[in-house]
């Protein structure tokens, strides 16, 4: 697929030694947060509560240049079901704009369908999630209340499992911090 400065790019599951390549794409990526996130991003990877856990980088010229992380998460009162969050997405400022996030996010969506996950929570940019088919439309409780409600979002894999859930998400320790809401 064609991104960034034109160059093909290759998405694959990350491994271990990826963790430093998917530290520098966060810390590239975003200006003031980027060592926190960065933090999170190295954290998640190594979380024992975040597992199963589905990371992908994508790579361009041999290099890393983007990432995402799905990790478990548990809604609180619902009982049952297999559900993720998707955080964090990063891509590095040269290759931005280009498709990359977009090709991560749905990659990461249809491994997920496919491995029987039923739903995916996200605090990000509805303009950009929404295009996805997230939506802020759902009864389940962030753990911390974000500063921006309408960021709080959901998405639905298999059906309609959002309709009946009503609950608290409980998330890896990792992403436990009220300061990452």
């Amino acid at each position: 697929m064609p991104a960034g400065p034109g160059c093909p790019v290759e998405i694959r599951e990350a491994t271990a030694a990826d963790r430093q390549a998917i530290r520098n794409v966060h810390l590239d990526a975003f200006d003031d947060e980027g060592a926190s996130v960065a933090a999170l991003a190295v954290s998640l990877m190594a979380d024992d509560t975040a597992r199963p856990l589905l990371a992908l980088v994508a790579e361009a010229d041999g290099e890393v240049v983007g990432n995402v992380i799905f990790s478990t998460v548990y809604i609180e009162g619902a009982g049952e079901g297999s559900a993720c969050i998707l955080a964090p997405l990063a891509v590095v400022r040269h290759y931005q704009r280009g498709g990359i996030g977009r090709a991560l996010v749905g990659r990461g969506l249809e491994t997920l369908r496919a491995r029987g996950t039923r739903f995916v929570f996200v605090l990000g940019d509805p303009r950009y999630y929404g295009r996805f088919g997230f939506s802020s439309r759902h009864r389940v409780r962030a753990p911390y209340a974000p500063a921006c409600p309408e960021a709080w979002m959901a998405l639905a894999l298999q059906g309609d499992a959002l309709a009946p859930l009503d609950g608290t998400l409980r998330c890896a320790r990792s992403l436990d911090q009220p300061a990452l809401w």
